[in-house]
């Protein structure tokens, strides 16, 4: 008999589909019995992803632990999660919002 161990990240992994502190909205179309309504359109921060099955899972489905403020923290599908664009570029183009060599902006 084996037993499973979960894991728990607190740090960016490679190949995960989110990043830890990343702005999330937990999105309206998520329809999971389990979902708790209240986090439903809210927004939070990414403090964690959690690999219940690490051999099935790892790296690119986790359980993505997100922080919403005055609600606390619970766990989401990456699919029930919407990424805040304004975030993802503002982390792609770095400090003093510069491309990194090799990327240019296409009109």
């Amino acid at each position: 008999m084996s037993q499973q161990t979960a894991l728990i990240f607190s740090h960016d992994v490679e190949g995960a589909p989110v990043r830890i502190g990343e702005p999330m909205r937990i999105a309206l179309k998520a329809s999971e019995e389990s979902l708790d309504k209240r986090f439903l359109g809210r927004w939070g921060i990414v403090v964690a992803l959690v690999y219940d099955d690490p051999h099935r899972q790892y790296p690119h489905e986790p359980l993505v632990k997100v922080r919403v403020e005055d609600l606390g923290e619970d766990l989401f599908f990456p699919w029930e999660l919407e990424r805040s664009s304004e975030w993802f570029w503002r982390r792609l183009t770095g400090p003093g919002g510069l491309m990194p060599m090799g990327l240019h902006w296409v009109h």
